[in-house]
């Protein structure tokens, strides 16, 4: 009988050989087909980094947008320390950057052409209230390291989000934990995901109902214990839920390693 293919057998048998060698030129550049619902290529030439929060774009990949956010929260510094201006070779346009991925050997090479819908407008992940920047750089070099392209991006865990962008496994749990656990993971500077369920959509937090199978920040938790998250599709309104609604919505926490 052949083994089950799980997403962590996936990422192992996808990067960096398989379908990720097909998105590697002979010149070492990252070059990805485009995404879902993308009409065009359009360069990127805004700052390479900005302070804004990263935010989920029309592509199904809150596994990793969610882990840009978390780890924004924490150590906002991080995300921008994996993205570098690069030398470009002789011939090459200008717009090569660097992306330094914790565990690989070599940074991936991409550049900051990115997918446009048909009006020209940025359809994936960017820096909210501004343009991709770092954020999309980082989301296209993931893309095209892990799945060989956009649209097998779009199903994942937080775990191996935050995984690939802090090089070390966190830890995964079935147990909702409380605001008392909440702060003092925040305390320790460890970013924080939580994924939801089919039928989250029921419970209800203080900006609406919770989407269902998908991933939020879970960014802290006050004295009053309520559990404090930003959706990553819209990363600069704070959400509240109680203990029994986060309890009833969430499916699983993950937690990476401290960061300070």
């Amino acid at each position: 009988m052949p083994r089950p293919r799980t997403w962590r057998r996936s990422l192992r048998a996808l990067a960096p050989s398989g379908r990720a060698r097909a998105a590697l030129s002979g010149d070492s550049l990252l070059r990805l087909a485009l995404g879902p619902g993308a009409s065009a290529w359009r360069e990127d030439n805004g700052p390479l980094h900005g302070g804004s929060r990263p935010r989920q774009g029309a592509l199904g990949d809150c596994w990793v947008v969610a882990a840009m956010l978390a780890i924004h929260e924490t150590s906002p510094e991080h995300l921008a320390s994996l993205v570098r201006p690069g030398e470009g070779q002789p011939g090459e346009d200008k717009g090569i950057v660097e992306v330094h991925l914790p565990g690989l050997d070599a940074p991936l090479r991409v550049d900051r052409t990115l997918p446009v819908d048909a009006r020209g407008r940025f359809l994936y992940a960017r820096r909210h209230g501004a343009n991709p920047a770092d954020i999309g750089v980082l989301e296209k070099a993931i893309a095209g390291h892990v799945a060989g392209g956009y649209g097998m991006l779009q199903r994942g865990l937080a775990r191996y989000g935050l995984q690939l962008l802090l090089g070390e496994a966190g830890r995964m749990t079935l147990r909702s934990p409380d605001a008392a656990r909440v702060r003092a993971w925040q305390a320790q500077g460890r970013p924080m995901t939580a994924s939801t369920h089919p039928l989250s959509a029921r419970v209800r937090h203080s900006g609406g109902a919770f989407r269902p199978n998908h991933v939020y920040a879970l960014v802290g938790a006050t004295p009053g214990g309520q559990l404090l998250l930003r959706d990553p599709g819209s990363p600069d309104r704070l959400l509240r839920v109680d203990a029994q609604g986060f309890r009833r919505a969430v499916l699983t926490v993950d937690i990476g390693p401290p960061l300070r």
